[in-house]
């Protein structure tokens, strides 16, 4: 272990933790006599605790009402959160934030729920992402029973490649299409027509859904991130401890 005394960037030997400050009329390590090309190295003081965490005593359908866990502390290599709400590194929750996040409402680097919305989304009833998976999936890639995005595929997908019983994008295909070189389906002009709250009602549009999807999407993730902001505030006040 480096000494005690070392400050954050001076020299030492990783195997026998003697300070080398000054140590230059050697080649070797003046305690153990390792050669200083294999041991020397700068010294990186490592912080005690460098997560936190804090749960609350208050309890709703049988969870903390709030759970927070992130980083590291003592032996656990990254935060995992439970409770109602849930902010961590993993967390799960009704309302779960985090880098995997899982819950009826689940926002994150990974995210799985009724609701998500992440980098990769998967929900059952909505999903909006980088890569979207769900009933309704919106994303640069999406895949779902309604479908939007840069590539979708679904029952009905639009996109710039779209592939679907019904598609509609530069590149549609399916049984039924619009645009893609092919011949315009009156059917599934009918049926686009009947989907216009989900998909845009002037196609060809920069937008691949419709404006009330994408206000609810909103109204999600700003409720989501307001109960996060007083959890996050409750944590604060109580010093980030349990």
């Amino acid at each position: 272990m480096p000494d005690n005394e070392l400050k954050a960037g001076d020299p030492y030997c990783t195997n026998c933790g003697y300070a080398l400050t000054g140590a230059v009329d050697s080649s070797r390590c003046p305690e153990c006599g390792r050669p200083l090309v294999e041991v020397m190295d700068r010294f990186r003081p490592k912080l005690k605790y460098a997560g936190r965490r804090y749960r609350s005593t208050t309890m709703l359908m049988g969870l903390p009402l709030i759970d927070i866990a992130l980083g590291p502390v003592d032996n656990e290599p990254k935060g995992k959160a439970r409770g109602f709400i849930a902010i961590g590194d993993e967390a799960t929750g009704w309302l779960a934030i985090g880098g995997m996040a899982r819950g009826v409402v689940a926002i994150g680097g990974m995210a799985v729920g009724v609701f998500s919305a992440g980098g990769m989304s998967i929900g059952l009833g909505g999903a909006v992402g980088g890569c979207a998976i769900g009933g309704l999936a919106a994303g640069g890639c999406a895949i779902g029973g309604l479908a939007g995005g840069g590539g979708a595929a679904g029952i009905v997908a639009q996109g710039g490649a779209a592939v679907g019983y019904y598609a509609r994008g530069g590149g549609a295909f399916g049984p039924n299409t619009i645009g893609g070189g092919g011949p315009t389906s009156q059917e599934a002009v009918d049926v686009f027509n009947a989907l216009s709250w989900f998909f845009s009602a002037n196609w060809p549009s920069p937008t691949s859904i419709g404006l009330p999807f994408m206000m609810v999407g909103m109204i999600i993730i700003v409720a989501a991130l307001t109960l996060a902001a007083l959890a996050w505030l409750k944590w604060s006040r109580h010093g980030g401890e349990g």
